[in-house]
């Protein structure tokens, strides 16, 4: 059986679905930024530090020393969840998108088959009755949203932020689609170019994105908690001829 999962713009009673599947995105991460920090070469010299200082600064036995890898090895795993929950907040009510969109997918109320085994045809609301779909008896549930916002420092450029679908909804072309009607509206609305940034955890994300045509324009390091913790960053570039 066919299920469909609908591109539309937000409206004011999605926040709280968008702002689930932003932290969840987020969330989606931490595991492999914390491998990244955790095989660092500033992690390594932390945890040697800090061993050094309680056996021979204040005498504790050295099996007890050896007890603070673990120890900090949580907390690090603890400090970057707890940045990237913040991340999610702030991607999610400081900035102010010019337009955002969700992916809204429709299912039957009775549903019993697992998202990842499921055929969704992916549609823009105007492809689409969508009261026939209502009509069905199909359950509604945002599992994707993306939006743009005014560049930094480019009048006619915009800049990409808010990009997440739910995991269980991934590798369907939700991101895609996502991605497609961003550009279009762009093409539009008389922008020149679009632009965003992916920190290293993000390889999928950078691999979709270079197939929708945004090419990599800088490569730099941030801080997430101190100099200990840091995260590549891609900051990518799409040009998109304007219609006047």
């Amino acid at each position: 059986m066919m299920y469909y999962i609908v591109i539309r713009k937000q409206k004011d009673t999605d926040t709280p679905a968008i702002s689930e599947v932003i932290r969840n995105a987020y969330i989606s991460n931490v595991f492999n930024s914390w491998l990244n920090t955790l095989f660092s070469e500033l992690t390594f010299q932390l945890i040697v530090l800090l061993s050094a200082l309680l056996f021979i600064c204040l005498g504790v036995p050295l099996f007890h020393c050896l007890i603070s890898i673990p120890v900090v090895v949580i907390i690090l795993y603890v400090i970057i969840y707890g940045s990237l929950i913040m991340k999610a907040a702030q991607v999610m009510y400081e900035k102010k998108p010019l337009m955002c969109w969700v992916a809204e997918a429709y299912e039957p109320l009775l549903i019993t088959k697992n998202p990842d085994n499921c055929w969704y045809k992916i549609v823009r609301d105007d492809e689409i009755d969508i009261e026939e779909l209502k009509l069905s008896g199909c359950q509604r549930k945002v599992i994707g949203t993306i939006a743009v916002m005014k560049h930094f420092q480019r009048e006619d450029w915009c800049w990409l932020f808010r990009l997440g679908v739910e995991k269980r909804y991934r590798r369907k072309g939700v991101a895609l689609k996502l991605i497609q009607t961003v550009q279009n509206w762009c093409h539009q609305n008389h922008f020149n170019n679009i632009e965003l940034v992916l920190t290293e955890c993000q390889d999928g994300a950078r691999e979709l994105f270079n197939v929708t045509g945004f090419d990599l324009k800088q490569l730099y390091h941030k801080k997430v908690f101190t100099s200990a913790v840091t995260l590549q960053m891609f900051q990518l570039r799409c040009e998109v001829r304007p219609t006047f």
